[in-house]
């Protein structure tokens, strides 16, 4: 199964991998968005765009790759941006087809190992959008290439002079790839250190030159640090001009809130172990995700316990060790930017998988053409599933969203975007494609747009705050907020932005005016909508109860609903996020609504709610509920389930802590009050700390 002597890619190996490589990057480039997606599809094409600084720690390397690709004289600058994680998906296949030859005798289960890998779910949706996974997995596979080539298994003594050779380039390597995406690269570190280990006493011995070369590879951080000084339309955080203002950026300190959750719990780790489970059987179709638990069982014997030992730690550090690391809370949507991580993973599931193939066939004697059909339907299972998300999906809805959003703003609007599902298309199609050029975007946060009012490193949250208040104070143009709400001044609610009214300090006061170009966005991409992206369907989702809050402020008890209301209302209600809309529009319905009927929208969303609906949106469940026993007075049943609301997600965002915290009061009972305000300061302090 294995030959004798190290696999030394001939003239015709380097071939068919180019032809792997050619063939899968045809698929991407066919199935890639023409236009911007959701994810960090739409901020990796801006900062590629005007070569500006990406979020931390910045992935200064595939930004200069992405900036060469916008020169390409053909199609939107977003697809040009996409082409480019396209022929890294595609050159990652034609290196895990010299990898799979390199473990594995013959060359079936190399073109199986490649072409599964190429158009499994995960692997294939991110080499068709602007991300930096396929860049990475790329140069993951070339490490491990090179690695087999310098220590081949069942290899004890010195390296050859052709492994030596290998050595500097590893590093080199090694540093660049560090430049696209470093915490998955560490994470993976310590394989390459049992792979490579008969080489450790040179490796000591070349130690200081090795590593000056690894040096070289981190280069663009330095251009990207220098970059940074300059006035960027795109630049995260701002100009990073001291120590600590770098550390701070390049060691993600930012996203320590995000990384460790403080509601997450053991739970949340079992659920997202059991997600990756499901992932890894759904990556291969199971049937391959078979063959490469075989290949796993039987490596220890044909690859020697070094390699074994060393495709094992591969697959655990991005995966499983990973998942132990991460503080997440487990939700669709947190799953959803946990499932690219463990990208590396799976291409050693591939490598598995060939070899497991390779095993089966020679264990049951299968003739050549046997084996031909058996490698040719396991892949074309695979192609099915992966075509199924990839091919069926709609990768368009970001882009619709975000044009709808530009066609319905007031002229000469200031847009303060609150997050990347909105600010990263609408700023695509404004600050690229020209779009709405009357209009002013703002980031509240400071942190992605180069128009910022303040450096968010420097500036304290209040001084945030009363920064950005100020900015809408003065402004003569209309003021309005994407996909958040403004607590100082009345609204005009138009569903997909809602307009400051500066004619009254009620915050409570909300018109609701939805346009026509909204309303027919809805009908067509809201309503019946459930995107098999995770993503996506998030914000499908808040929207979703977004609309039927509004719709449920408007309903009149004096007037029925209009035959098309009334058939929103009886389908918004089968969906849990619109029967909980409904809910929290009814009780905010200024002529007020039967407790029973509120009630009975809440009912309809407990039956509907989704397993792994975000903890937030549990929450806000018995929250509403909550309130609702509150206004009947039932004073008991209302602290149960604001106390559920405040142990399901308890973050200091959370508005059942002030409510709760008001029913106790109304109690009489002020140290259980009081005990609520301690809760909340100390969530502040972890969360801070």
């Amino acid at each position: 199964m294995t030959s004798a002597e190290p696999f030394r890619p001939k003239r015709a190996d380097w071939l068919q991998a180019g032809i792997v490589a050619a063939a899968l990057f045809a698929l991407y480039a066919a199935s890639a968005p023409r236009s911007v997606a959701l994810e960090d599809d739409g901020l990796f094409i801006l900062s590629s765009y005007f070569l500006g600084i990406e979020h931390p720690p910045g992935y200064p390397l595939f930004t200069l790759i992405g900036h060469l690709f916008t020169y390409l004289p053909f199609a939107s600058v977003a697809y040009r941006v996409h082409l480019a994680s396209a022929m890294f998906g595609a050159l990652t296949c034609g290196a895990a087809w010299l990898c799979a030859r390199a473990l594995v005798g013959g060359r079936l289960p190399a073109y199986l190992a490649a072409l599964a890998l190429g158009v499994s779910p995960v692997f294939w949706s991110q080499a068709i959008i602007a991300e930096v996974y396929t860049l990475n997995t790329f140069f993951f596979l070339s490490l491990v290439f090179m690695g087999l080539q310098a220590c081949p298994p069942f290899l004890q003594g010195a390296a050859s002079g052709h492994g030596s050779r290998l050595l500097p380039w590893m590093a080199l390597v090694f540093g660049l790839s560090m430049s696209n995406h470093y915490p998955l690269m560490l994470l993976v570190a310590p394989a390459f250190v049992v792979l490579l280990w008969p080489l450790r006493r040179e490796l000591l011995q070349r130690f200081g030159a090795l590593s000056w070369l690894v040096i070289l590879g981190l280069a663009p951080y330095v251009w990207m640090v220098r970059r940074s000084w300059m006035a960027l339309p795109i630049s995260f955080d701002g100009p990073l001009e001291t120590i600590q203002e770098i550390f701070f950026f390049l060691s993600r300190a930012g996203y320590a809130g995000v990384d460790q959750s403080v509601s997450a719990s053991w739970l949340d780790h079992v659920r997202f172990f059991e997600f990756f489970c499901r992932e890894l059987l759904r990556q291969f179709a199971v049937i391959g995700t078979l063959a490469a638990a075989a290949g796993f069982a039987v490596q220890w014997r044909i690859l020697g316990r070094r390699v074994a030992a060393f495709m094992t730690v591969a697959f655990l550090m991005p995966s499983v060790v990973l998942l132990l690391l991460l503080g997440f809370d487990y939700d669709s949507f947190r799953a959803h930017v946990f499932h690219v991580y463990p990208l590396p993973a799976y291409a050693i599931g591939a490598l598995w998988m060939a070899l497991g193939f390779a095993w089966a066939a020679q264990r049951y004697a299968l003739r050549p053409a046997h084996e031909l059909a058996a490698g040719a339907a396991v892949l074309a299972v695979i192609f099915a599933v992966g075509a199924r998300i990839n091919l069926l999906g709609s990768d368009d809805w970001g882009a619709q969203y975000a044009q709808t959003v530009l066609k319905t703003l007031p002229p000469n609007a200031v847009v303060i975007t609150t997050g990347d599902p909105d600010l990263a298309p609408i700023a695509y199609f404004h600050m690229i494609e020209n779009q709405r050029p009357d209009i002013t975007l703002y980031d509240p946060k400071g942190m992605i747009l180069g128009n910022r009012l303040f450096h968010p490193l420097r500036t304290d949250a209040e001084t945030q705050h009363r920064v950005v208040d100020q900015m809408i104070d003065e402004q003569t143009k209309p003021v309005v907020f994407t996909l958040d709400t403004y607590p100082r001044y009345a609204q005009r609610d138009h569903w997909l932005f809602v307009e400051v009214d500066k004619s009254s300090t009620d915050a409570e006061q909300v018109a609701v005016d939805i346009p026509a170009e909204a309303g027919r966005f809805f009908e067509q991409s809201i309503l019946g909508t459930y995107d098999v992206n995770a993503w996506v369907a998030f914000i499908q989702g808040e929207l979703r109860r977004h609309y039927a809050m509004l719709l449920a402020r408007t309903l009149s008890r004096a007037h029925p609903p209009d035959e098309g209301t009334r058939q929103q209302i009886d389908f918004l209600a089968k969906d849990f996020y619109g029967a909980l809309g409904i809910a929290e529009g009814l009780l905010a319905n200024k002529e007020g609504y039967a407790a029973g009927v509120v009630g009975g929208f809440l009912e309809k969303a407990r039956e509907a709610m989704p397993a792994d609906v975000p903890k937030e949106n549990l929450s806000r469940f018995f929250y509403i509920r909550g309130v609702l026993r509150a206004n009947v007075r039932d004073s008991a049943g209302a602290t149960r389930d604001l106390e559920t609301a405040v142990s399901v997600w308890p973050s200091p965002g959370n508005a059942a802590f002030k409510e709760l915290q008001n029913q106790y009061r109304r109690a009489g009972d002020e140290k259980a009050a009081s005990a609520v305000e301690e809760r909340v300061r100390q969530l502040k302090s972890r969360k801070s700390g």
